[in-house]
């Protein structure tokens, strides 16, 4: 322990975690940023902290990201990590183009060390842009790159990295197959590396919630209103503090499996808090809590909200006991996540120490001031000289010669605390802006979370424990973190698909037939705006199955079927969606890319998602079948009255909106499918849903004013 008596007290806690990248089924990690952060970020963060052994800090895992690490350490499948391991003539040219996509994503400072390695990626990107596949050599020198960029500089000095880079570029195989060795080891090599501080005492470990929810939502979605009324809730309805619950609960008892003892605080995902869950930490034996200056300010009156406010500890008591919480200094730590990775390191080690001594001299009281820092423990360091190696190891060896500043962990601060005192109120709200508007309110934020909510109705009363765990999957923050315009991600699409595929296997493992909702994208597709345009007026089209006249469908909407998405996925049966209605009713058109439809062992099934689910289908799409149109909804199947379709050249199809049980102005989603015996296997357009609005009595004039 630092020498008493001290001027300030500082409680650095960092934050670890990674969304589940796992595919429910398979186990299959779809992204690699678990092991790659562990060879980066987890591992040398235990060991640099380990050489300072008077410096204390607390460590913050989450356990969705300490079941991957393990995943990991057994080998489990991983979708790079296992492309990785082919030999590189075994590849064909898909697999050489993703290859290359992703050893292109290496940390933003990472070849500063080898220019001219440098230069040769700079190239291989450029080739890429053109959509080149690379060569073995080429393919292989990326591989090598990529695997030594995503080691600390700590270990560049391990067997397998140093004879890589003693070659120059001249990169083998086996030096490929070495580094893939090094990250399983050192991967391997982190949880056993916090046990180890946490056992002599120079590090607290604390929890998240298991999966990484917002609990306050999880509790009422209702609550984010609190801090903006005006938010737009999800149509659906959730609030499930029973799984709330569940999430801490589950946490706990994870923890203290891999750790050897119980968490005595936790970071609630994203900081975020309210009443209601300090009470189920209280009621789950946590100690403490950890917030954002903000949520601490909006709890107390104003005129209490100065800055000596912020550098205490602070009480709330709740029914079910009262629990301690930190409230993190956000100009300190937001100047280590993203102001000193400019600075020289020494400079910014100067600043942030004056910093904590500026806040002694300006403190009042008989305590000396507790000043939390905390903050993200992996990404930041990407923007850092030497992965952030200078920074944190003269960061540390400043605050172990310190005489004056004292870190501790929240335990300790709260084992000697002589007078803590207590909120009246406690706002709700995360680390961002104190509100929640980062995980609700935007159109697609909110259509997740109604497929959440009616996932979790549909396996409520089922007895399967496999359907309440990929539900508690599906509640994590991240995917409606990357939904809506708050933040850009070149992979949105697979944490839109992943997130997709725990609501399916909830209802695969409840007994419960999946909504052909979670068949299509929450975010649309970019390519899809330029490829749709909307109806413009009222469409009469003869149904005859063929182009009767250019202006039979000129008004429609329109959408071409036969592009978009970054994969190759084979030849399309269907070329051009048209989809119009007049008064009455729903008409579609479905041109074939062969200029013919596929012939009668196919089908085509029309599946509205929204506002109601219903399903309509042609068995046959034979040249001269007239089908009989058939509608499922509600549990029955009856023919459709005054519907009609034609398949020729093209299939013609029209649909009474009467028989679909839709009215004006209802806003309307639906899958339009080819069958194969029955089955899907190609949706029209490739993966997303054809959206109108159901016309009302302006329609027709609104359209003319265009």
């Amino acid at each position: 322990m630092n020498a008493s008596p001290a001027a300030v007290d500082l409680v650095l806690l960092w934050h670890f975690h990674q969304p589940d990248y796992r595919e429910p089924r398979s186990g299959r990690a779809r992204l690699p940023w678990v092991r790659l952060h562990a060879a980066k970020d987890y591992l040398d963060m235990a060991r640099r902290l380990e050489g300072f052994p008077r410096v204390r800090a607390t460590f913050n895992f989450t356990p969705v990201l300490v079941d991957q690490l393990e995943d990991a350490t057994r080998g489990l499948p991983d979708a790079l990590f296992d492309r990785l391991a082919q030999p590189v003539e075994s590849l064909d040219d898909e697999g050489r183009r993703e290859i290359a996509y992703r050893c292109l994503q290496r940390p933003r400072r990472a070849l500063e060390r080898w220019p001219e390695l440098g230069r040769r990626i700079a190239r291989a990107a450029r080739a890429r842009a053109a959509s080149a596949p690379p060569g073995d050599e080429e393919l292989l020198e990326l591989e090598t790159a990529f695997l030594l960029a995503w080691l600390d500089p700590l270990f560049l000095t391990e067997p397998e990295a140093s004879r890589a880079l003693g070659t120059h570029g001249r990169y083998t195989a086996r030096h490929r197959d070495d580094l893939l060795a090094l990250h399983a080891r050192l991967t391997a090599q982190v949880i056993p590396a916090y046990r180890v501080l946490a056992e002599r005492g120079q590090a607290e470990l604390s929890a998240s919630p298991y999966y990484h929810p917002i609990l306050p939502l999880l509790v009422d979605q209702g609550v984010a209103r609190r801090a903006r009324p005006e938010l737009a809730l999800p149509l659906e309805p959730f609030a499930e503090p029973g799984d709330a619950r569940l999430q801490i609960d589950c946490a706990l008892a994870r923890h203290t499996e891999i750790f050897g003892r119980p968490p005595l605080g936790m970071w609630p995902s994203e900081g975020s808090v309210s009443p209601e869950v300090a009470e189920l930490a209280a009621a789950c034996g946590l100690r403490w809590l950890a917030s954002d200056e903000g949520v601490l300010f909006r709890s107390l009156p104003e005129a209490h909200g100065s800055r000596g406010a912020l550098h205490r500890p602070w009480a709330f008591q709740t029914p079910a006991g009262e629990i301690a919480l930190f409230f993190r200094d956000r100009e300190l730590s937001d100047r280590i996540g993203f102001v000193y990775a400019q600075w020289d390191a020494g400079e910014a080690v100067q600043d942030f120490m004056e910093r904590l001594r500026r806040i002694g001299r300006e403190h009042a009281g008989d305590e000396p001031p507790v000043v939390a820092v905390i903050l993200d423990g992996e990404n930041c360091w990407e923007s850092y000289a030497e992965d952030g190696g200078p920074f944190l190891d003269q960061l540390y060896e400043a605050l172990d010669r310190s005489t004056d500043i004292r870190t501790r962990t929240p335990a300790e601060v709260l084992e000697t605390a002589r007078v803590i005192p207590m909120l009246s109120h406690l706002h709700s709200g995360s680390w961002i802006d104190a509100d929640f508007h980062i995980w609700m309110g935007h159109p697609e934020k909110n259509r997740a979370w109604d497929l959440l909510s009616r996932a979790r109705q549909a396996v409520a009363s089922r007895t399967a424990p496999e359907a309440m765990e990929a539900v508690l999957r599906a509640e994590g923050s991240d995917w409606f973190w990357w939904l809506g315009d708050d933040h850009d991600a070149p992979d949105k699409a697979i944490f839109d698909e992943l997130f997709r595929q725990q609501l399916k296997a909830a209802y695969e493992a409840a007994g419960v037939p999946a909504p052909a909702a979670l068949s299509i994208p929450v975010a649309p597709p970019v390519w899809e705006a330029a490829l749709r345009v909307p109806p413009v007026a009222f469409v009469q089209p003869v149904l005859d199955g063929r182009a009767t006249h250019f202006y039979e469908w000129h008004a429609a909407g329109h959408l071409a079927v036969g592009g978009g998405g970054t994969m190759h996925a084979g030849p399309r049966l269907a070329r051009d969606l048209y989809y119009g209605f007049d008064r009455e009713r729903l008409h579609l058109r479905v041109d074939f890319a062969a200029g013919a439809p596929p012939g009668p062992a196919h089908g085509l099934r029309v599946d509205f998602i929204e506002p109601a689910q219903a399903r309509v289908e042609v068995p046959r799409l034979g040249p001269g079948e007239s089908a009989v149109l058939r509608v499922e909804s509600d549990g029955g199947v009856h023919e459709v009255t005054g519907a009609a379709c034609c398949v020729e050249t093209i299939l013609e199809l029209s649909i009474p909106f009467a028989a679909l049980g839709l009215r004006s102005g209802q806003a309307v989603e639906m899958l339009v499918r080819i069958l194969d015996g029955g089955r899907p296997i190609e949706t029209v357009p490739r993966g997303d849903a054809v959206r109108l609005t159901v016309p009302d009595e302006s329609f027709d004039v609104s359209a003319w004013n265009l």
